[in-house]
């Protein structure tokens, strides 16, 4: 059982590095966000550690949870994959790409495409908003310092109304209740919410890429068929505020999440088919079971290895081509 410690005694042994994920399970405590989907609220556990004159920490630990390390120190990464040798590639987003490592969640994709040797600076933090990525621009210095590839996982928040999901959606109706019905209950607010999702992708993300780094590359997807749970804090509570419970109607509700889904990708295709030159837009629809789902957003890590590939496949393919490109451009002189 670990010690009880003091704050300041956490504090360093993360900063040090020497806080085993072990530990950290034991000094913090995580519960999901109900309020903000893809987020989780993170606390100080005050039976282990002593918040004496810092007990607001204790209740918002958000901060430090970031720097608490994903593995134990000293476990072994592959080697650089030799397809990529040379590329830098930086992940930024949500909890898609990153979740918090004091409760044992699933690894993420990018945890995957590290551990296979892909060199991958993961800047993405759990219930990050697309408007909060774009307006840090964490990325940008990377880019614009020689990382050549950007992993970008973001919108889900935005496009499930960041917490207000309910609003998107009508009233149920008993003489609606077949999956064929699902297109009744999204309402207008719903698309005209996504409209202004992809505008900000177009002019806070696509549109700078292109003008700062033409020969640069963003590879995004989006998302998967989540499935609404009964009583579930992201999906399944706000539709069931609307009348749409899970638990009586689930093929119904699960028909409607796919609309949402299906017409979040339909955008992000229409921008790959815009912006084909720098933007790449992964279609990860069907990859995740329906047993593979941690909870009403997350895969499992048996669905991160598969997404996992489909990067790491996508990655393989935007550097294979920068290579060719290189070489057509060298004008080499034909063999005798």
């Amino acid at each position: 059982m670990a010690k009880r410690i003091s704050l300041s005694q956490l504090v360093d042994r993360i900063q040090t590095g020497k806080l085993s994920p072990q530990e950290a399970r034991t000094y913090f405590m995580v519960e999901p966000n109900a309020h903000r989907p893809f987020d989780f609220n993170t606390y100080i556990n005050t039976d282990y550690v002593d918040v004496t004159n810092a007990e607001s920490l204790a209740h918002d630990a958000n901060l430090l949870v970031r720097h608490v390390p994903k593995a134990p120190v000293g476990k072994k990464v592959a080697k650089p994959k030799a397809a990529v040798a040379g590329h830098q590639i930086v992940a930024e987003g949500d909890s898609w790409f990153r979740l918090p490592q004091i409760f044992p969640f699933p690894k993420t994709c990018i945890d995957f495409l590290q551990q296979a040797g892909y060199p991958t600076t993961n800047l993405a933090h759990w219930g990050d908003t697309l408007d909060e990525i774009l307006l840090a621009g964490q990325f940008w210095p990377y880019i614009d310092s020689g990382a050549d590839l950007l992993l970008f996982s973001a919108g889900g928040n935005d496009v499930l109304g960041n917490g207000a999901l309910a609003s998107f959606l009508n009233l149920f109706d008993p003489d609606m209740t077949k999956p064929s019905d699902a297109p009744y209950y999204v309402k207008p607010e719903f698309y005209d919410n996504l409209t202004d999702i992809i505008g900000n992708l177009e002019n806070g993300l696509i549109k700078p890429m292109a003008a700062r780094h033409a020969n640069k590359k963003i590879i995004m997807h989006g998302y998967d068929y989540v499935i609404p749970r009964p009583q579930g804090p992201w999906l399944g509570s706000p539709m069931a505020f609307q009348g749409l419970d899970p638990a009586f109607n689930a093929s119904l509700c699960q028909a409607i999440i796919r609309i949402m889904i299906d017409a979040y990708n339909s955008r992000l295709k229409a921008l790959a088919a815009k912006y084909s030159g720098v933007f790449i837009h992964l279609d990860l629809r069907g990859t995740v079971k329906k047993t593979e789902w941690y909870d009403e957003l997350h895969p499992k890590e048996v669905a991160a290895r598969k997404i996992a590939a489909k990067f790491a496949k996508a990655i393989d393919s935007v550097h294979v081509t920068v290579q060719e490109q290189a070489i057509a451009k060298m004008h080499l002189p034909r063999a005798a």
